[in-house]
This record gives structure tokens, sequence and C-alpha cells, in this order.
């Protein structure tokens, strides 16, 4: 049995009956307890003012002020006030389907103790009542802290929110890591020229967003950003879809159509993985960055056009000119600038930074109110490793968002891989161990946990778990001491 706390607790008996005083503070005693007797209920009230009562004991047959009169003036009189959350244990006589009984817990008593009792009843009783009691204490300081951790997190959102206006986004680029500085300094620079730009990086690093920033920033704004994805066009359409065809160029080509060199004349030019562009096709990109010129399908006419033209690829160039998937000449005429994306996971100092740039994006549009992330479930989104990148973190943005209900995003919304990430296997762990050693540990840790999520799902109220259980209360309060679970619950509101 668990000994009392540093400094004794203070237990005070109120019952007529001189014997119940004798047999409970031999036992009290025993225990290290501090016990006070008082053999009225209006003596009782008066020692509340003069010792440190930490527990009360009350019987509820007594003559004059019985307990149910105590107790309804301990709990609710304003002049008690400050003994209002003494824990109190009732001895009684009464049966357990007695009316009287339901109506005291109701009102807020601990526990019921039928006499007679023995002395291990007794101090078994105290120790669950102290026990309960801690987890009450744990729960309403844990509801403060969580109100204080929102406020902070209301702060901190705030700040970065600002940080983000003040200095880290450039047309819709988010970062304030050292490299992505670099970054919107080269693309502040370049865009002040007609330069060719190669742009790399891993898939969904974000290329177009830096391709359509350097538009923004050029003196080509006011014309077309004409991007083009050399993947998602098929190749037996990709070039009439470059240079336009005229009327009667090839079957289907019922009438002349301009192609998108020619939207985007006195624009921007955005090639995306143009390491696909078919062979064939580089060629004639070719001449077209070096002459600015360029034929209809089917037609006999030189084109003009003024176009600034960047390509992107999410391979590294020089080993696809090794494996003769980019011509080395088209290679050097499109790497006039290059601009090199480094992934998600190399600046990690970011991702709060997407992470409320994106809340902010995707609560407006939403018709949100302005939504907020709790700091462990940010902890965990700065520990993924990101294969995805940016894309990746923006679609989980973007859906956490859409599904979680309230206006704080916490752990228990986020994808099941990004909270599971640093879990081993349980099963695992314990391979090394003898099978007895082993199935011991792993019953130890069902057990825990599933007392753990009872207790959080009933929100610590010990008779719904033990309902909920299939056991009797006492076997709960057993499981709570075997695993000090009474300091170690958190129990979410």
């Amino acid at each position: 049995m668990a000994s009392p706390p540093n400094r004794k607790r203070h237990i005070l008996l109120v019952d007529d009956d001189s014997n119940m005083h004798i047999i409970c503070k031999k036992y009290l005693d025993k225990a290290g307890y501090i016990m006070h007797s008082a053999k009225n209920g209006e003596e009782g009230l008066r020692m509340l003012h003069d010792y440190p009562i930490d527990l009360i004991l009350l019987d509820y047959m007594m003559p004059g002020m019985d307990g149910y009169s105590f107790f309804k003036k301990l709990k609710f009189n304003p002049e008690y006030a400050s003994f209002h959350k003494i824990p109190v244990i009732m001895l009684t006589v009464l049966s357990e389907n007695h009316p009287q009984r339901r109506r005291l817990l109701k009102m807020g008593l601990s526990l019921y103790l039928n006499k007679p009792f023995g002395g291990k009843e007794l101090l078994n009783v105290i120790e669950n009542v102290f026990i309960a009691n801690k987890i009450q204490v744990k729960r309403r300081e844990l509801q403060y802290q969580r109100l204080q951790q929102a406020r902070q997190i209301a702060i901190e959102n705030r700040k970065l929110r600002h940080q983000l206006r003040q200095e880290s986004v450039l047309h819709g680029i988010v970062g304030s890591n050292p490299k992505m500085k670099a970054i919107f300094e080269r693309i502040k620079k370049v865009a002040t020229t007609d330069a060719n730009v190669l742009i790399t990086g891993e898939s969904g690093t974000g290329k177009e967003l830096v391709a359509r920033a350097i538009h923004m920033c050029s003196q080509r704004v006011n014309a077309e950003f004409v991007p083009v994805d050399c993947v998602a066009l098929p190749s037996s359409l990709l070039e009439s879809e470059l240079f336009g065809y005229e009327k009667g160029a090839f079957t289907g080509a019922t009438q002349a159509k301009k192609g998108l060199f020619e939207l985007a004349h006195q624009g921007t030019f955005f090639l995306d993985e143009i390491a696909e562009l078919p062979i064939e096709l580089q060629a004639k990109l070719l001449r077209v960055l070096q002459e600015r010129q360029f034929r209809h399908l089917g037609g006999k006419e030189l084109i003009n056009v003024d176009i600034r033209v960047i390509a992107a690829t999410n391979r590294d160039p020089l080993e696809a000119v090794k494996q003769g998937q980019l011509r080395e000449d088209l290679y050097y005429r499109l790497n006039v600038v290059p601009i090199h994306l480094p992934p998600l996971r190399e600046r990690r100092e970011d991702i709060p930074l997407l992470v409320y740039h994106f809340l902010e994006k995707f609560s407006t549009r939403n018709g949100n109110g302005l939504m907020q992330i709790s700091d462990e479930a940010l902890a965990l989104l700065l520990q993924y490793h990101w294969p995805g990148n940016v894309r990746e973190l923006q679609n989980i943005v973007e859906r956490m968002v859409s599904l979680t209900n309230g206006n704080v995003i916490t752990v228990d919304d986020l994808p099941e891989h990004i909270r599971e990430q640093n879990q081993s296997d349980p099963i695992q762990d314990l391979t090394s161990l003898p099978l007895r050693e082993a199935r011991e540990r792993w019953l130890a840790k069902f057990e825990k946990n599933y007392l753990l999520e009872l207790l959080q799902e009933c929100r610590g109220n010990i008779s719904q778990v033990a309902r909920r259980a299939g056991v009797n209360r006492m076997t709960i309060y057993r499981m709570m001491k075997k695993y000090n679970i009474g300091v170690e619950i958190e129990i979410r509101p």
C-alpha cells in the first residue's frame, strides 16, 4: 500500500459512535494519517476552520444534524465555500438502492463505505478517493493549461502571419530559409533581364511558382504567362500546340490555330519538365530560342515572337544530357540563369510559415474563421520527411481545414501516417526477451493503454469506466494505482 504524501494528511471523522472513533483512529494512525474526531455535525463544521482537513469520514445516521444535512451545508452553503472540494466518504448502513444514496452521489459525494467495515477496506477506500481527487485536480490543471496554450497559439499565429506579410512571401513563394532568401534575390535580379532560366528541384518544390514570380517581377507582367507541361500533353499533339497550324495541315485541321509560342508573345513561356520533351521537338525548340522565329505546321511564313523562356525539370539535367534525353546544346541555351529549389526536408524552418500561409488561404476560400494549429500538431509536421514537398503539405493543410471541427487543428486531425511516424512496433521491441517476460510486458502495455483510453473517453468518470470495462470500481482504482495513472493521465476536453 502506498504511503501518504510528505505532509501527513488530515482526516476528519464525524460520527456519534465512540467505538467508531477508537477503531478508525487505530487504523489511520498506523497508516500515517492524522485523525480529528467530531461527535456531531455542528462540531465537525467548526473543526473545518481549525485544521487543514484533506478528507471527511461522515456518518449518515446522527442525532441533530445528520450526514445528509452536514453534506448539503458543506457543499452548498456559501459560508463553507472554501471547503467545497474536500472529498467526503459517507459511512452508512443504507442499501445500495436507497434513493438517498443516489441523491448524494449526484450532489458530489465521493464514495460510500458500508458499515461494518475492516481496517484494510477503510484504508483502501481512503486511498482510492485521494487518487480520484488527484485526477480531478489534474483535469482542472490540464483544462487551464489548454486555455493558456490556446491563447499562446493565437499569439504565435499572429506573429507568424505578420512575418509572412513582412518578409517571407514573394508572389506566393513562402520561405525564410537562407537558401530561399537567396532564391528571392535571384528572382528579383533575373526578372529585370530577358535571360533564359532553368529551374531544377524535386516534384512539389514549387518550380512553377518561381517561374510565375519571375514573370510577375518583370516588365512582361502585363502580357501572358503561358505554362506548358511536357508530360501532360501527348507527343502527337505537342508540336501542333506549340507551333500552331494552318488549315488543312493535317486531318482534322479544319481551320488555322495559333500556337502557344504566339500566345506568349511579349510575355513569358514556361516549359515544365523539359527533359521529357521528345528529342525531335527539342531541336525545333532550340531554333525558336536562337532565332525567335518559327512557322505554323503546314505554313510557309516565318512568325516573329518576343518571349522570355523559363524551363524546369525534376531531374538532374546533366544526367539527362548524358543519357541522351536532353540535347546538350538546348541545355546550355536554357541554363543561362540556374535556380535550384531545395526540398522541404532541407528547409524545415519554413514549415510553420507554409502551414500558416495555407491555413489563411484555405480558411478564406472555405469561408471559415481563421484556423489555427496546436504546438503538438505543428511539431509532428516538422518531424515528417515530406516526400511530396510543399505540394504534399499544401494538400494536407487543405484537407485538415475542410474536415476539422472547431478552429484549432490538433494531433488527432493529422493524417494517420504523420501521427504514427515515430511509433515503434511494440511486438518487434519485445522479440529480444524470453517468451514469458515478453508476454507479461505486452499484456501490461495493453492493459495500461486500454485503461488510459477508457479514462479519456469517460472524462475520468470511474463509475462509467468500470461499467465499460465490465469490472467493479475497486478494480479500476487498483489498476490506476498499479500503473500510476493518477499522475500521468491527461483528460481531453
